[in-house]
């Protein structure tokens, strides 16, 4: 297996440490406007990076995949959010590097959930634990981030304006999530009890995937196995769509990024591939052809 090259550049503690320090955090738009008022709990519906060098990560994202660049809150604690036409697709905050590092970046993937306090309760009574407690904001709604019980890192949310609907990804938007941890079967009943999905072995690219997590008659993310030989720790990773994977890594690596991960030629069509930005925040790519026959609310 190849999963450790594709995580190499994550550190749980620093990610525990940066998300701990607290400054104020600004006025947070809605995650769908106009309101949806559609509830989809189990989906992925936000994702926020967190640099220590704000300007270099918008920058970058900016040029790799070209999302636009909306300011919230000026300097010293920046924050802003990405946006693909007119869709926000991701939050960009800024976080020190801690212990003295130079450079941290790290992206954090929310999951929909019907109540935020409750579901930190359930996480902690199922070996997980609180990195950042519950915040409301009346625009934005509650929030929280998690670690799982072999310490991932995940958010959690319940929008005031309702989730974006299940649609067919566009290239440049999230279209995949997985969790790559130690034991699966422990993972599997933390996050099958915590958020009601139902687990399956994994057809779709099993070279990648060991099971699929279902919600409401939907793919929400997959579950991979780390190597037994590696110290890597157990992370989530999102995927965004691209038409043409070749091109982006060639984007990625002009502006400051490095690749993780070849496309491979027996996984997913080389359609698949693993990057870092110049922050060390990893970044999944996947080339997808939903088909003539998918439905468009249809995600991989």
């Amino acid at each position: 297996m190849r999963l450790l090259r594709w995580i190499l550049l994550v550190q749980l503690a620093m990610v525990t440490a940066a998300l701990a320090q607290q400054g104020a955090v600004p006025p947070l738009p809605p995650i769908t406007e106009p309101a949806s008022g559609e509830r989809l709990p189990g989906k992925f519906i936000w994702a926020d990076l967190f640099s220590s060098d704000v300007e270099t990560s918008r920058k970058f994202y900016q040029q790799v995949f070209g999302w636009e660049w909306r300011t919230i809150k000026q300097p010293p604690r920046p924050y802003g959010i990405f946006y693909l036409g007119e869709i926000p697709v991701a939050g960009l905050a800024y976080r020190e590097a801690p212990d003295g590092g130079d450079t941290y970046g790290r992206w954090i993937h929310y999951i929909s959930v019907a109540n935020v306090g409750a579901t930190e309760v359930g996480a902690e009574q199922r070996g997980g634990r609180s990195i950042l407690k519950r915040r409301s904001f009346d625009d934005r709604g509650d929030f929280a981030i998690l670690a799982d019980v072999e310490s991932a890192p995940f958010g959690i949310m319940h929008s005031s304006s309702g989730d974006p609907g299940d649609y067919r990804a566009e290239p440049g938007e999230w279209i995949w999530h997985e969790l790559f941890t130690r034991d699966l079967r422990k993972a599997i009943r933390f996050y099958t009890g915590l958020f009601s999905y139902e687990s399956e072995k994994d057809e779709l690219i099993p070279e990648v995937m060991d099971y699929l997590l279902t919600s409401h008659g939907h793919l929400r993310a997959g579950i991979g196995a780390l190597p037994t030989d590696t110290d890597t720790p157990p992370t989530w990773l999102g995927y965004v769509r691209v038409e043409d994977i070749d091109a982006t890594l060639k984007r990625i690596q002009a502006h400051g990024g490095k690749v993780i991960l070849e496309p491979q030629a027996d996984t997913a069509d080389g359609g698949l591939a693993i990057a870092a930005d110049p922050t060390g925040a990893t970044i999944g790519l996947l080339r997808w052809d939903y088909g003539e026959e998918a439905p468009k609310e249809m995600k991989p």
